[in-house]
């Protein structure tokens, strides 16, 4: 009987540590910067930052924002994928940009919901690439 009740002690144990990931959703992809359009090598207005990720949570939501240098002129796809703990970004060019000056492209991912603390992994080409933890 006692080892019954060990056993139990140490199965509700481990239900109760295990990580509840909540009810985090993908809504949609903003993009900006170039991602637009804008900035050819006739935009004096064009501002180049450093290659980043960002968070940010806000009113149950997630807000993952990414900025890369690249060609102007490139177009890209994106897509994103919420797996068990890790939130998955890919960001993949489908035009290579053939223009003679630098974009800054951003992209800011949202989500809805709320989650206790997540990864993320964002790729850019394979070439960049972003590992990093979200804690609310």
């Amino acid at each position: 009987m006692k080892n019954i009740l060990i056993i139990s002690l140490l199965f509700a144990t481990l239900i109760s540590c295990s990580k509840e990931l909540g009810d985090l959703k993908y809504a949609e992809t903003i993009p900006g910067g170039c991602a637009l359009g804008k900035g050819t090598s006739l935009d004096n207005s064009l501002t180049s930052d450093i290659d980043k990720v960002t968070c940010k949570i806000s009113n149950d939501s997630l807000n993952i924002f990414v900025g890369f240098n690249a060609t102007c002129c490139g177009q890209y796809s994106t897509s994103s994928e919420i797996r068990e703990d890790t939130i998955f970004i890919k960001i993949l060019t489908t035009q290579i940009g053939t223009c003679n000056c630098i974009c800054y492209y951003t992209y800011n991912f949202k989500f809805t919901g709320s989650g206790e603390n997540y990864k993320y992994k964002v790729t850019v080409d394979d070439t960049l690439n972003f590992n990093g933890e979200i804690k609310p």
